[in-house]
């Protein structure tokens, strides 16, 4: 891999933050953290005291995920249910518990709110089926690929819209399920009610 400031020169380094690669001149070792010269620009600066000679020769640290994905095998893990065994296959073992919690998360929503969340299990699957084969371009390229889910948040949060438009289905679906209950637990206690109304005319009657 080459530095992203001088691709003639070979990258020694990885950005802790934003995850380009560098080369010595271009690495900046504050505290321990491997920064590059724009993030420490981006962040307002860093004291004096905070900044160590540039790094030469840093190691970065290993790759979470393995090197040269294949992509018949992860094409076979894509179609496995529940989703998540291609992100571990490539080492991502975070980002494919949290799609294996969110596929059963799904399935409970479903079975509580019965045909509202039918839509989101098949644009789970398509998401972590297509999001796999993009994350495995980027490893086979070299690129040091976080293991966790703060892409997809930070995408959705983002996206005011469809984070509206979530919410309020979750919303409607929440109501209509409360409704639902109530409506059913006037529905029992009416008859009851009844018989005691009936039972304490009778009684009062003869008293």
């Amino acid at each position: 891999m080459q530095c992203i400031a001088h691709p003639t020169r070979a990258a020694s380094n990885t950005c802790d933050k934003c995850n380009h690669r560098l080369c010595d001149e271009c690495t900046v070792n504050a505290n321990g953290r491997i920064l590059c010269k724009s993030c420490v620009h981006a962040a307002g600066g860093i004291s004096q005291s905070e900044v160590v000679e540039h790094a030469p020769h840093v190691v970065p640290p290993p790759f979470p995920m393995r090197r040269n994905v294949n992509g018949a095998l992860l094409f076979l893990l894509s179609l496995c249910f529940p989703p998540g065994a291609n992100y571990m296959y490539m080492g991502l073992i975070k980002r494919g518990l949290a799609a294996m919690c969110g596929f059963f998360l799904v399935i409970y929503l479903l079975a509580t709110f019965h045909w509202v969340f039918s839509f989101a299990i098949p644009i789970l699957v398509i998401t972590c089926f297509f999001d796999s084969f993009q994350i495995r371009r980027r490893i086979n390229a070299g690129e040091h690929v976080e293991d966790g889910i703060g892409d997809v948040l930070n995408g959705l949060l983002s996206n005011k819209p469809l984070a509206i438009l979530i919410l309020a289905i979750v919303g409607i679906a929440f109501a209509g399920t409360i409704l639902g209950l109530f409506a059913q637990i006037i529905e029992k206690a009416v008859p009851i009610l009844l018989v005691i109304l009936a039972l304490y005319i009778i009684f009062r009657k003869k008293k």
